[in-house]
């Protein structure tokens, strides 16, 4: 646990001395603000839940994968690139500690920018007019599912990190796969039938924000996401593991 928690904060370190976290934040927040502004607009005069509105933009999402990317890509990629992955490996650490207190870190910034977006529908429905009640159940329910989410994109982006030596090619890889399990199940969804169409359905991301959204807590949908981020987890350290064989 030691170890973890030293990694941990020397990640976090890493994240935050340069003002790269800071900027990053306050453009993922005045984007996905516009964004919720402007969708907000475009309802108005019609029946508006703005707890269901918060996941439905598509400037959130967007800037979901964006920064599960750009937090991710530099972990592994950087230390093979400067050479000090081989100390790192070296170090009375184990794989396991060295790839989750990365990880970890990377969630935790990922939360710390995102968290204010909670406040969107709270400051909306505070000083505009029109506007029904704010479902909390169903606001708590889609801020699960999107911590899900992200913590599975997270994983991936640390995944292609782990496989790449370049910052660039981690985050285009990153970023191609994680646009592929955002957007291709609802697609073939909608472009195909027959029996694959219910398994297409229960890994189409947008079926698991509606539900969540609405207040549904989908299990299947929680299962999925867990086992799919220790999947990207456990390979990552593998991909580490075999380092110490070459």
């Amino acid at each position: 646990m030691r170890n973890f928690l030293t990694l941990w904060r020397r990640e976090l370190d890493g994240y935050f001395v340069s003002s790269a976290a800071y900027v990053m934040s306050v453009v993922v927040l005045a984007i996905t603000g516009l964004g919720f502004w402007g969708q907000a607009r475009l309802n108005c005069g019609e029946p508006l839940r703005l707890d269901i509105l918060v996941f439905w933009l598509p400037t959130i999402w967007l800037m979901v994968m964006i920064v599960a990317t750009v937090l991710t890509m530099r972990l592994f990629a950087e230390e093979k690139r400067s050479g000090t992955i081989e100390a790192l490996m070296t170090a009375p650490v184990t794989d396991a500690e060295v790839v989750l207190g990365k990880y970890a870190s990377a969630l935790t910034v990922f939360a710390v920018t995102f968290l204010p977006t909670i406040l969107y529908p709270l400051v909306l429905r505070r000083f505009s007019s029109g506007i029904g009640p704010i479902d909390g159940g169903a606001l708590l329910s889609g801020y699960a599912m999107f911590v899900l989410m992200g913590a599975f994109y997270a994983s991936v982006g640390l995944f292609m990190s782990a496989v790449s030596r370049s910052q660039i090619v981690a985050a285009v890889m990153s970023f191609a796969a994680l646009c592929g399990i955002f957007l291709l199940p609802g697609v073939l969804d909608h472009a195909i039938g027959g029996s694959g169409v219910a398994i297409l359905r229960f890994l189409s991301a947008f079926e698991h924000i509606q539900d969540s959204s609405r207040g549904i807590v989908d299990t299947r949908a929680i299962v999925l996401y867990i086992s799919c981020t220790w999947f990207m987890l456990f390979a990552t350290t593998k991909v580490l593991e075999s380092r110490r064989w070459v």
